[in-house]
């Protein structure tokens, strides 16, 4: 019976969407009233319908077909579960859950205070009501097939992993938050007003969507380097493309709402950064989910189902961006600041930000532009988007260090410097050790620099700040711009400093990499819970000879699925990561294939572990942010609401 409840809740969230979306347009109190409460419905019915989709991968319920293409009897309960989406139906179902729960929460906290707020929930109601009506109409998760099968096909061996537990998830949350600045946008549109008022009730949920994407693009990064079995974190893959374009984006966006909140200024771009987060939300969903490219990431290969998203995408962001420029005119903003002002610097790095986004768009959708026209297929990998994507956020950091120190509309470059010397003495000694360590490389050294840069300005403005009483914002910044920082000399070190050696071995031969000596030890057969594995072991050696520590990377093979894969071991450690991988080395000989040999393959990786932790410090830093100061004016408004009236 789960289907068929998850089914019918299904059906319920989308009657309750459209009826919020109603209620929401109609201009009487009862209607608004009506429409807090069916997102509200709308919440719980979709939460349901999730839950019961969970409970049939639980259950083993192989009547269910994306149960049957999903799952397998002898999976772990633990991944069965996340089968439940991680695929194509099921993380649509996810994302239209988390849509639901956003618009709930945004309806009772924020949207009804305000006309413009009114207009947003008739906007969520429609973004939910479209993606509900796609899943039950083109992307049934619940779908029953007659006979049920004896068993299932298995998940892609490389999604059971604890990164997609979370991965997912937590992009999801980050992706579909930006609904709401999106629909906060709209409303303010129809109501031809953009001021600071609409950025303080706007500005925590754009926090709260960045800080959850780039918690969710931080874990599939960790997810591929422990996974895919190669020592690299990030592959310029399309669909990792897809999540950093709103990332950047979403970061000018909550750069320039501090700009209108504190100062007025730049409305009208303001409010276009938010139909474009959210419209490059929605691009990379149907980037995802069209069928346009195959990746490891990519759940669908489905033209169907790939023209309903586009049909969806394009009234979505054809409306939003159609009601911009009626009212692009009403939007501009008298604000004056010098060169070097705080608002100058975000200027720059808006702009930065947003011309990174564009070179990575094209980079990404021109091949598929190329091939659907019939041309030449063309190939754009990893030096393309390092050439252009790289200068431009080390411009962006050296905008970012500079920023916090500035002053408000009348800074001057020479006082912002003044304040800088001690962070400008840290970079360029950075970048001349670089230099000294590996000579001939230009970006390495710059990225370095940027790094320390915009750490040592951090580090810098909390000292000066010490004796005052910080605001959320204030922790906010520091913690991202530090956590930044961070993951940048974590990235350029690891482009840098990195070393790898591959070697084919016997039994009890040593593999060197600089001063590590791995001893092969041999390959033992194991057995786990739903696959087979030849399992190395590799012995670390000391300076002394003696056995320092114990690796076990295998080669797996999952006879549900028929599908190999390799599993790393890493060698953690504060400096860096020692990764292991051992692969077969095999002929043919007739139809079968005979292993002969091995080979163990090392790579360190420097300070690489630095990326992950300052990226989910940044990511920190924008929760923190955003639930605070949503609570902090929600508890405002309450102080207000119950002060008698006349009272000072």
């Amino acid at each position: 019976m789960s289907a068929e409840l998850g089914f019918l809740s299904l059906l319920l969230a989308l009657g309750c969407a459209l009826l919020q979306s109603y209620a929401a347009f109609t201009k009487t109190p009862q209607g608004l009233a009506l429409a807090v409460s069916a997102s509200r419905a709308q919440a719980v019915a979709a939460l349901a319908s999730f839950l019961f989709l969970l409970a049939s991968f639980a259950a083993s319920d192989f009547s269910v077909t994306n149960v049957v293409a999903n799952s397998h009897s002898t999976k772990p309960m633990f991944f069965k579960i996340a089968a439940g989406w991680g695929n194509h139906e099921g993380s649509m179902l996810l994302w239209a859950m988390i849509l639901s729960l956003y618009g709930a929460f945004f309806a009772q906290f924020t949207g009804r205070k305000s006309v413009d707020g009114r207009f947003a929930i008739g906007v969520m109601g429609l973004l939910s009501a479209g993606v509900l009506a796609f899943i039950a109409l083109a992307s049934n998760p619940f779908w029953r097939q007659i006979p049920a099968a004896t068993d299932g096909r298995g998940l892609n061996p490389l999604l059971q992993d604890i990164g997609l537990i979370i991965h997912p998830p937590m992009l999801y949350l980050g992706y579909v938050g930006f609904a709401v600045p999106f629909a906060m946008a709209m409303g303010a549109l129809a109501k031809g007003t953009i001021d600071k008022e609409w950025a303080k009730r706007s500005r925590p949920w754009m926090l709260i969507a960045w800080g959850f994407l780039t918690w969710g693009i931080v874990l599939g990064s960790w997810w591929a380097y422990r996974e895919l079995g190669w020592g690299g974190y990030w592959f310029w893959d399309p669909v990792e493309n897809a999540s950093l374009l709103p990332w950047l984006v979403g970061a000018a966006l909550v750069h320039s709402t501090l700009v209108l909140e504190r100062r007025g200024g730049f409305p009208g771009w303001t409010v276009l950064l938010a139909i474009i987060t959210f419209s490059l939300s929605l691009i990379g969903t149907f980037i995802v989910r069209s069928g346009l490219l195959t990746s490891v990431h990519a759940f669908a290969v489905d033209p169907a189902r790939g023209l309903a998203i586009l049909i969806y995408l394009l009234v979505a962001i054809g409306s939003a961006m159609a009601l911009f420029v009626w009212r692009a005119k009403s939007f501009e903003a008298d604000i004056h600041f010098t060169p070097a002002s705080r608002e100058a610097m975000i200027l720059v790095n808006n702009l930065v930000m947003s011309s990174a986004a564009a070179a990575i768009f094209l980079g990404t959708l021109y091949p598929l532009l190329i091939d659907a026209i019939g041309a030449a297929p063309l190939s754009v990998g990893a030096p393309f988007f390092a050439a252009t994507a790289i200068p431009l956020f080390i411009i962006g950091m050296a905008a970012m260090g500079l920023a916090p120190l500035a002053i408000w509309r009348k800074g001057t470059l020479m006082q912002a410097l003044g304040q800088s010397r001690f962070a400008l003495g840290i970079a360029l000694a950075g970048i001349a050790l670089t230099i000294a360590l590996k000579p001939g490389s230009l970006m390495g050294p710059l990225a370095v620099g940027a790094a320390l840069w915009v750490g040592a300005g951090t580090v810098t403005y909390g000292v000066k700040q010490r004796k005052m009483r910080w605001t959320l914002d204030q922790w906010a910044m520091v913690l991202g711009h530090l956590g930044l920082a961070i993951a940048a000399l974590g990235m350029a070190s690891t482009a840098l400093f990195s070393t790898e050696v591959s070697q084919a071995v016997k039994p009890g031969e040593i593999v060197q990499l600089g001063k590590v000596q791995a001893r092969f030890d041999g390959i033992t057969g194991v057995r786990g819970p739903n696959f087979t594995a030849e399992r190395a072991q590799i012995s670390l050696l000391g300076e002394d000879g003696k056995v320092s520590r114990t690796l076990y990377p295998e080669r797996r093979f999952y006879p549900a699925s028929g599908m190999p894969t390799t599993e790393a071991a890493i060698d953690s450690h504060f400096l860096g990561d020692l990764h292991v991988t051992v692969s077969a080395l095999t002929e043919k000989e007739g139809e079968k294939t005979i292993v002969k040999g091995w080979a163990v393959r090392l790579f360190y990786r420097p300070l690489i572990g630095w990326i992950w932790v300052g990226a989910a410090l940044t990511g920190l830093g924008s929760l923190i942010g955003g639930f605070g100061i949503g609570w902090r004016r929600r508890r405002q408004n309450q102080t207000n609401a119950a002060q008698p009236q006349g009272a000072s």
